[in-house]
């Protein structure tokens, strides 16, 4: 399956950069190069002043304004045609820009949906001339784009020559009658070239690149496919393997598995319990699990133990990474040495958790990770393909726009959110989840604790605690925690930004919400309601909208499921709600406030984020299926869109946002049976899987929140142990009922 899976793969990295001819049959290699060149020019009459020691101001002042305008009629269509001339191009084969460089209200810079149509138009044409003005200055900065260095130098140089014909040709043929005091109709402005283009390749190496990227989608597709077609026949020769096993004589070493049969310490999760069936442990160790359904079956003690009470290092590797998310700024956290990609410190610490966890899984053994493929597993894997496949299919409009390595940067993240689904999905045994979720809640409470520290005596202890504790190779980026435009305070938490700190602990409040109703002791109940009390103290000295609406998410999908017994605990929350206003009013009135009609309609970001649904329609409608390429919409050039939704629309188009969707619906879809089942163990693990899987589909409407990773792993944790849940690591229930 691996030959053939790389013999595939190579065969789609070979056509992904050729061009395939079936008359006459052959391949041609796609000419991917882009390169650019700059040059600079000075705008002045034709009697400078410039070096007159007795100008004054307000002749500069006439000569920057007269830059500004030349670089952008330099941009018009009569200009581009001189320039085109000039080149031995033709006009419609140039797209010719001048952004806005003077100091304007940034709205005022994002494009529209006419402006943005425009700028779709001219993304095909192969020539493209970007002209700039310099705020303050008369210097005009030229910045030329084309197939090759040549080519794009000798364009650079025809731009200035050809708009002095165009300049020349205005004045020539313009009457002013009378003629204002001091204009000189018939002498134009005087534009000089200092020095010559300079000119580089842009986007190099683009072709290997994309052969690497369809490389590693078609390898791991066709695995896949493989695999799953195989699948059967695997499946019942391990059966065929484990028949024997259970034959052999106790403590004898059978021929087909080669495993000592022992007995094997069974612990039921109920307290009575038909045992039948036999099952093998991954070590060979023969238990009994009684022939019940799916859910609510006994579990088999390993010699080795669960976490926390085991010496597996894969658990505690990833609980230390768990740690990492919730109470270290790691995406504020660089090393500072040269790469191609940002070395934060989740990519620094993720390779030796994976590297181990590889290591493991080829060895085998007692205690090994153990793969496993559920519909949770085929979302993510989905919507990863289809993040890979959007890039391929556009990358030569991507490298043209210079947007290819912005989408290939994005890439290895969306990878390393995939890594720890599958290693948390794989390492961790079934009967340690709902110790992974206590320790996540431990955690969630101590970022809330020191969110409520910085918003009331604004001082973070995650940014300061990180810096003193890295060495100095480490750059750690600090944030003030101050007020927003809106008077609103900057409490970050271990983010780079308030909301993703307001998602985070939002993920987390179902889990101290399901821990008050399962409870048993009132110790245990009490120590779950200050819990739940801390995460939405913690939420909301956020002071932001989604910390009110992400958690009231999580809630009503509990009460969808759990009706009864949330209901029994309104008298509780009502209490909880008024000793909240008490204790600490001015944390739930300033979000309160915000909800209110004269302060949605008169909110910048609400005004903003409404008209972005017109701006994007030209994007959406020219990629509407696949989109233009994952993580290569960017708000520098493009459009600040707070809202997830609305760029996974535009990158990864239809197909992609309902693969996006279906990140959480899997989960949801997979936990209802086991919800449904009332199991007392993994019944609660399973709802406050789905509860964090509906809180991240709602902030995904609510703000960006794949550009803040902490939001992404913690769902994704989330997502994995529901998929252990789903199906024991413990025992192979394919193949004993094959």
């Amino acid at each position: 399956m691996l030959v053939a899976s790389a013999a595939i793969a190579l065969l789609c990295a070979i056509v992904s950069i050729s061009s395939v001819s079936l008359f006459p049959p052959g391949l041609k290699r796609t000419d991917f190069g882009t390169a650019g060149a700059v040059t600079h020019m000075i705008v002045d009459f034709t009697r400078s002043g410039i070096t007159d020691r007795t100008a004054e101001w307000p002749y500069f002042d006439r000569v920057v304004t007269r830059a500004d305008v030349v670089a952008h009629l330099m941009t018009t269509d009569p200009a581009l045609a001189y320039i085109a001339r000039r080149a031995h191009i033709p006009p419609d084969e140039i797209a010719g820009v001048s952004p806005v460089t003077i100091a304007v209200a940034g709205p005022l810079t994002e494009p529209g949906s006419e402006m943005r149509a425009r700028d779709i138009l001219l993304e095909g044409r192969p020539y493209r001339l970007e002209v700039d003005s310099r705020p303050g200055s008369p210097i005009v900065d030229i910045y030329a784009q084309a197939p090759s260095v040549t080519e794009a130098e000798a364009l650079a140089d025809a731009a200035i020559a050809g708009a002095r014909d165009y300049f020349g040709a205005v004045a020539a043929r313009t009457k002013l009658s009378p003629t204002p005091p001091g204009a000189a109709p018939n002498v134009p402005l005087r534009l000089t070239e200092l020095g010559s283009p300079r000119g580089t390749l842009l986007a190099g190496h683009a072709a290997l690149k994309v052969a690497a990227l369809t490389f590693l989608l078609a390898f791991a597709v066709s695995y896949a496919a493989l695999r799953a077609l195989l699948g059967r026949s695997l499946r019942r020769r391990r059966a065929t393997r484990m028949g024997e096993a259970l034959d052999a004589p106790r403590g004898l070493v059978t021929a087909a598995s080669g495993a000592t049969v022992n007995a094997a310490v069974v612990r039921p999760d109920v307290a009575t319990a038909s045992w039948s069936v036999p099952a093998l442990d991954p070590g060979g160790a023969v238990a009994l699990r009684p022939a019940w359904p799916r859910f609510g079956r006994p579990t088999i003690a390993f010699a080795d133990g669960s976490w926390p009470r085991t010496t597996r290092v894969l658990p505690w590797m990833l609980a230390a990474f768990i740690a990492m998310l919730w109470l270290v700024p790691f995406d504020s956290i660089k090393l500072n040495v040269p790469f191609p990609i940002d070395l934060k410190l989740d990519r620094i610490v993720l390779p030796f958790i994976f590297g181990t966890w590889v290591l493991s899984l080829a060895a085998g053994e007692r205690g090994a990770p153990r793969l496993r493929f559920t519909w949770i597993h085929a979302a993510v894997g989905g919507f990863v393909a289809i993040a890979f496949l959007s890039v391929i299919l556009d990358a030569g409009a991507l490298n043209r726009s210079l947007e290819l390595d912005t989408a290939l940067k994005k890439l290895p993240l969306l990878l390393s959110y995939l890594s720890v689904f599958l290693m948390m999905g794989s390492a961790v045994r079934r009967d340690e989840v709902a110790a992974f979720l206590k320790y996540t809640l431990i955690l969630a409470v101590i970022c809330a604790i020191g969110t409520i520290w910085e918003d009331k005596l604004l001082h973070n202890l995650f940014f300061e605690w990180s810096q003193k504790a890295l060495p100095g190779v480490f750059h750690v980026t600090l944030t003030g925690s101050g007020y927003d435009s809106a008077g609103r305070r900057l409490v970050h938490g271990p983010s780079a930004h308030p909301l993703a700190a307001a998602a985070m602990i939002s993920l987390a409040v179902p889990i101290a919400v399901l821990g008050v109703i399962h409870a048993r002791r009132t110790g245990h109940r009490i120590l779950y309601i200050l819990a739940g009390c801390i995460l939405m103290l913690g939420v909301l000295s956020t002071q932001r909208k989604t910390g009110l609406v992400a958690p009231v998410a999580g809630i009503l999908t509990l009460a969808y499921f759990r009706r009864r017994e949330l209901l029994r605990l309104a008298p509780v929350a009502v209490v909880l709600l008024m000793a909240l206003v008490i204790v600490s009013p001015r944390t739930l009135a300033p979000v309160v406030n915000q909800f209110k009609p004269e302060a949605l309609s008169g909110a910048n970001t609400v005004n903003d984020r409404a008209s972005d649904y017109d701006a994007i329609r030209p994007d959406v409608w020219t990629h509407f299926a696949l989109g233009r390429g994952y993580g290569s919409y960017e708000p520098l050039g493009h459009r600040i869109l707070d809202s997830q939704v609305l760029g996974m629309l535009i990158e990864v188009g239809v197909i992609g946002l309902v693969a996006f969707f279906m990140l959480g619906g899997s989960v949801v879809a997979c936990a209802r049976r086991t919800i449904h089942s009332r199991d007392p163990v993994f019944a609660r693990s399973a709802l406050a899987g789905a509860a964090a899987a509906v809180t991240f589909l709602v902030v995904a409407f609510l703000f960006d929140s794949m550009a803040y990773p902490q939001v992404p792993y913690i769902f994704l944790c989330f997502a994995a142990l529901v998929a252990v849940i789903l199906k024991s690591p413990d025992d192979d229930d394919s193949a004993l009922s094959a």
